[in-house]
């Protein structure tokens, strides 16, 4: 069968747009996502979410690859493994100053992405802090084998994506996005306001004993990529019934497949075909952080967190819903209170007739 009638196969009708170079995007991310999860499963990784993620997550915001997009990311990934050990390591013991400097690490990738060029710089710096943050503030983690994991995790989601690109190109060029010229005054407020919650989550998960929440934790930083109210409160609403979509179907894959779900020739090609509509979704949507986004980011946290012999998803399935509508809510809740508190001030005051 060619590549030409699965296109076919997968077009919509109507008016959605999902062109040739949108076909071959959902077939890139649907690709690494499996072979990603089937090497992680293979060496039985100890931290088999940031091999599954990373891949799915640089593939589906970036549909292209190039030297800018690998040096940003593993450089991105590297960094943040020296910070977070000095960080851990030698501020643990004063939990202010600590806070302190995670706020500050926060706004300034807030503030990368804000500006543009360095997005893809920032977001993954986001995401892998917050991920890093929370496993190592728990005394069970083996640090040398989170910090390795995590860059051999970036490295791999790197050489994933340059495989893929290579084996199923785009048939024509892409357009660079729009650049979004953007005041002084709204750049402070988007790194202030999503550095502050951002601050604000870490200190919920230091407190509270929260290690089986990785969901969500990612729910509530991802909300945040839009960096300001209106976008925060979209993003809920498309992360809410993403994270719902993805949970139903891995609870039917459970249910189909029922104490036979340790065998991966049965379990993949049902994971390909979540992928494959997630994906489709996602690039269908045409809004970054949209529902299919996060359907596709949920199935590989689940897959790649809970996928082991004897492991039972259906617990995991329903505490994932609960948990990451709750912290939609409470994240909600503190992005109002500070977008208000910023613009009483003129110096960081988000004008609506910028967006």
């Amino acid at each position: 069968m060619s590549i030409n009638t699965l296109a076919r196969v997968f077009t919509p009708h109507g008016n959605i747009v999902y062109t040739a170079n949108d076909f071959r995007q959902t077939l890139r991310i649907v690709f690494a996502g499996m072979l990603a999860l089937s090497i992680s499963s293979f060496y039985n990784t100890s931290y088999g979410v940031f091999y599954v993620v990373y891949p799915v997550m640089l593939l589906s915001l970036v549909p292209m690859f190039n030297r800018h997009v690998a040096k940003q990311f593993i450089f991105s990934a590297v960094l943040n493994c020296v910070e977070m050990v000095l960080i851990i390591g030698y501020l643990s013991k004063w939990p202010l100053i600590m806070t302190l400097v995670v706020f500050g690490l926060y706004v300034m990738r807030f503030r990368f992405m804000s500006k543009g060029p360095l997005f893809l710089f920032g977001s993954a710096g986001v995401v892998c802090q917050s991920t890093m943050l929370n496993f190592m503030s728990y005394p069970t983690s083996d640090w040398h084998t989170l910090i390795f994991s995590n860059i051999e995790a970036s490295v791999m989601a790197v050489a994933l994506s340059a495989l893929m690109n290579y084996l199923i190109p785009d048939v024509e060029p892409r357009n660079p996005p729009p650049r979004i010229e953007k005041s002084d005054a709204r750049v402070r407020h988007e790194s202030l306001l999503s550095g502050t919650v951002a601050t604000m989550i870490f200190v919920v998960f230091q407190i509270s004993d929260l290690s089986d929440s990785l969901s969500a934790l990612m729910a509530g930083i991802l909300i945040l990529f839009p960096m300001h109210y209106r976008g925060a409160v979209m993003s809920s609403l498309w992360r809410v019934v993403g994270v719902i979509l993805a949970c139903l179907y891995i609870l039917l894959v459970q249910l189909i497949l029922y104490n036979h779900s340790s065998h991966m020739l049965l379990m993949m090609p049902l994971i390909g075909l979540g992928l494959a509509f997630s994906a489709r979704l996602h690039v269908m949507e045409k809004v970054g952080a949209g529902v299919g986004f996060a359907s596709v980011t949920t199935i590989g946290i689940m897959f790649g967190q809970n996928l082991h012999p004897d492991t039972d998803l259906v617990f995991s399935d329903l505490y994932r819903i609960v948990s990451v509508t709750v912290a939609l809510l409470g994240t909600l809740t503190m992005v109002f209170l500070v977008h208000l508190l910023l613009n009483r001030f003129e110096a960081t005051r988000f004008v609506i007739e910028d967006q």
